[in-house]
């Protein structure tokens, strides 16, 4: 799998070393179609790719009943795959 970062002033590069829960969050939004992530860098697009083959954990949230929700992502599921790639930038 090829990973391309968009220039998101490279946010990978500049992810919290320790686990302080005070400098992240826990869950984001997946981004708005046409956008990146403002976290990861990462397109909408891929990142749906991602969560289809199970790379990243998300949750939908929704009422009962409903038809539609918010889709959210694991920051940190989304931030150990970003690691697990390599540096920022390069292809895996």
């Amino acid at each position: 799998m090829v990973v391309v970062m968009h220039n998101a002033s490279n946010a990978a590069a500049s992810l919290p070393a320790d686990n302080s829960s005070a400098s992240r969050p826990e869950w984001i939004r997946v981004p708005k179609a046409g956008t990146i992530c403002p976290h990861s860098g990462l397109s909408r697009s891929f990142i749906c790719q991602l969560i289809k083959v199970g790379e990243i954990d998300s949750r939908s949230m929704r009422k009962r009943g409903a038809k539609t929700g918010v889709r959210l992502l694991s920051y940190d599921s989304l931030m150990a795959y970003i690691r697990s790639t390599g540096e920022p930038g390069l292809t895996k």
